[in-house]
């Protein structure tokens, strides 16, 4: 199901940055691309190897065992599928705030902001270190909550999505854009987030929800410049790098 979801998402939106991107790019497409393909393939790799069967597997373990808060008090199905579901997404905006505000933490995760385009693979780039702490953050969560296994995949597979979604190059209307932020972080919220300023990149953390931004104080509903040429990327960090896999993978260890 998650592969479907996948290619569908990616093919779709791949498409309409095409014909209507916000911004033409600058750099070589295939070149960013095959390096966000190598950075996917690795992280999947690593993280299948280490953590077996991934997360659904483990909260079907969970559940079977009793562990977990939500198993201990057993509410109705339906509570314990949305307590499961939106608490997947707050773990994603806390561990992603926490990224930024941690120095050696955050050393990994400007893997992420050193891209200087902004497109539908830009969600595939972290560094290996931080794929393997996120799932494993996810993992303790679980463990602590005992949430649903379906809500587990459920929150991966709209994951999956909006990681696709939320960085396409796309013009979003803004009567649309105002609609869908309501409920879902838009490609034109996030890309607030990976403007070169840290005061921009420093804002919009959330992944599925825009409420977790607006109520922690982090929302920033437009960037410090017009959005069509807000800059990229991260300062400091040659955009001719970007598009190397050596450098890339090096970048933690960089001053």
């Amino acid at each position: 199901m998650e592969s479907y979801v996948f290619l569908g998402a990616l093919l779709s939106f791949a498409l309409i940055e095409t014909f209507r991107p916000l911004r033409n790019p600058k750099l070589s497409t295939p070149g960013r691309w095959l390096n966000h393909g190598v950075l996917l393939a690795l992280n999947t790799a690593l993280t299948t190897v280490l953590f077996r069967g991934g997360a659904i597997v483990f909260a079907i373990f969970i559940g079977a065992k009793g562990y977990g808060l939500l198993n201990r008090f057993a509410p109705p199905y339906a509570i314990r599928f949305a307590v499961g579901f939106v608490a997947a997404d707050l773990l994603h905006y806390a561990s992603h705030y926490v990224y930024h505000q941690i120095p050696l933490l955050w050393r990994i995760h400007r893997v992420h902001h050193t891209d200087p385009e902004f497109d539908v693979t830009t969600g595939f780039r972290f560094h290996p270190f931080e794929s393997l702490l996120t799932q494993a953050l996810n993992f303790a969560m679980i463990a602590l909550l005992g949430p649903p296994a379906l809500a587990i995949l459920a929150a991966e597979v709209v994951t999956l999505f909006q990681d696709i979604f939320e960085h396409t190059n796309a013009e979003v209307p803004r009567g649309l854009d105002r609609i869908l932020r309501i409920v879902l972080i838009t490609p034109n919220m996030h890309r607030v987030h990976h403007s070169v300023l840290a005061a921009d990149h420093n804002r919009n953390f959330g992944t599925i929800f825009p409420w977790w931004d607006r109520l922690f104080g982090t929302y920033a509903p437009h960037p410090s410049v017009e959005l069509r040429k807000m800059e990229t990327g991260l300062a400091g960090y040659p955009a001719h790098q970007s598009a190397s896999i050596l450098h890339t993978l090096a970048t933690p260890f960089k001053p």
